[in-house]
């Protein structure tokens, strides 16, 4: 049941399209405006689910009219930077909540308060350094959870976070999820560090100073990465990255991506395990790429 609410929630788009052709679905608005610069959102009904439609509202805060019954919310790519204590609190029958590609940087310690009923929370694409078991603490059925893309600061902090991950019955908690810094652990899997990696970062510090070249810091080039892309999961795991001026395959492609539409950018060469950790991907799309050049090396 769990595999087949995450379909109908991570639909997005392709359900919203199919809700138009059902003649027993309920359509409405709900407000919009006033929490941003878009048009208002949509609330709907679709195989007897009620979902409202949010994304891509600039929508920075929980609008107080939205229908308190909703099963799910759909806030992906909006510009909502902290999710305060009990922002979502009056919505005790939310089953599934989209938070992925905001500006997400803090969640306060309930801001998930009497979310009981939650299975499906999406924060991919956001930008949370740290956070801790706390948070999850009113969510007891929560079974799928989304981290990765986040640039996570893996210190002490995270401890009880990362512990939590690594319990077996958490299979489908924070799958993929990388630490961004320190250097020592940066590109670890969260499930994969060990307790004692997290707490002796002045330790090291103290005992192997690194050198200063210079005074100025490195320059860091930004990599291409699959922030710019859509993320659909009905009806199969797709990442659209269509007509996103793409000069390079992306480096941060989430391993469980069946099909990946690259199609009318700028890519004019493969280089070898450009898909090595693309484990389920069965389709792509590089047309009208003007691909010039394919390394014969392995792509996977």
């Amino acid at each position: 049941m769990r595999a087949v609410a995450l379909v109908m929630l991570l639909g997005l788009c392709e359900a919203a399209e199919l809700r138009k052709a059902s003649p027993g679905g309920a359509r409405g608005r709900a407000g919009g405006a006033r929490g941003g610069s878009g048009p208002p959102c949509e609330a709907y009904t679709y195989l007897h689910e009620k979902y409202l439609d949010c994304q891509e509202r600039k929508l920075v805060y929980v609008l107080p009219d939205w229908p308190p019954d909703l099963l799910h919310m759909l806030l992906a790519r909006n510009k909502i930077r902290i999710l305060k204590d009990k922002m979502f609190s009056r919505f005790k029958r939310l089953k599934t909540l989209d938070l992925q590609q905001n500006e997400i940087s803090k969640i306060e310690s309930e801001a998930f308060f009497g979310l009981n009923k939650l299975t499906t929370l999406l924060l991919q694409h956001n930008r949370l350094q740290v956070l801790t078991e706390e948070v999850f603490l009113y969510t007891p059925l929560l079974g799928y959870l989304r981290l990765y893309d986040n640039p996570w600061h893996c210190t002490c902090e995270m401890e009880t976070l990362i512990s939590m991950l690594q319990i077996p019955r958490n299979r489908n908690l924070g799958n993929y999820a990388k630490c961004e810094s320190p250097h020592e652990l940066k590109n670890k899997k969260l499930r994969q560090i060990k307790p004692e990696q997290l707490c002796d970062e002045e330790e090291r510090e103290q005992l192997d100073p690194k050198p200063q070249v210079s005074g100025r810091p490195p320059v860091i080039k930004p990599e291409v990465d699959s922030s710019l892309c859509y993320n659909y999961v009905f009806p199969i795991q797709t990442l659209d990255c269509k007509r996103k001026e793409l000069k390079k395959v992306p480096k941060n492609i989430p391993p469980d991506i069946v099909k990946l539409d690259l199609s009318y950018n700028k890519i004019n060469q493969l280089r070898p395990k450009e898909f090595e950790d693309v484990h389920e991907l069965r389709k792509l799309n590089l047309s009208s790429n003007g691909i010039e050049f394919i390394d014969p090396g392995p792509m996977r």
